[in-house]
């Protein structure tokens, strides 16, 4: 009776650490000030040569901080709505299985792979904080 408990709690305690596996291998930020004005809309594109020396770049390889944006990221759902963004944060999540996803981020939507997706403050709140 012991013997089975212990064999149980051991099981479960390998398949909880399963499933917090994530599927991004690491993620790269681009961020300049939110509250730079410029003349025109800063394209995803365009975002990089706009924005060339004033770009803070930064990576993130933390297990706990990919799986809670993995699990942000999957739940997006993409918009009908045609809109241009007014970039100010770039993000590009790479993926174990070598593909990559880009976001473009203004102060107000998020763009996955040069989609819109639908508003979610807290997804969007959570992207600006990183």
């Amino acid at each position: 009776m012991k013997k089975s408990f212990i064999i149980i709690l051991i099981l479960l305690i390998f398949s909880c650490e399963k499933s917090e596996e994530t599927n991004i291998s690491k993620i790269i930020i681009y961020s300049v000030n939110f509250n730079i004005d410029t003349a025109v809309e800063v394209g995803c594109n365009d975002f990089e040569s706009t924005f060339s020396k004033k770009i803070k770049m930064d990576s993130i390889k933390d297990k706990s901080t990919l799986n809670e944006f993995e699990t942000l990221l999957k739940n997006t759902k993409k918009s009908d709505q045609k809109t241009s963004l007014d970039v100010r944060k770039k993000i590009v999540v790479f993926y174990k299985n070598n593909s990559v996803d880009t976001l473009c981020i203004d102060r107000f939507n998020i763009m996955i792979n040069n989609q819109v997706i639908d508003k979610d403050s807290n997804f969007l709140d959570y992207i600006i904080d990183l």
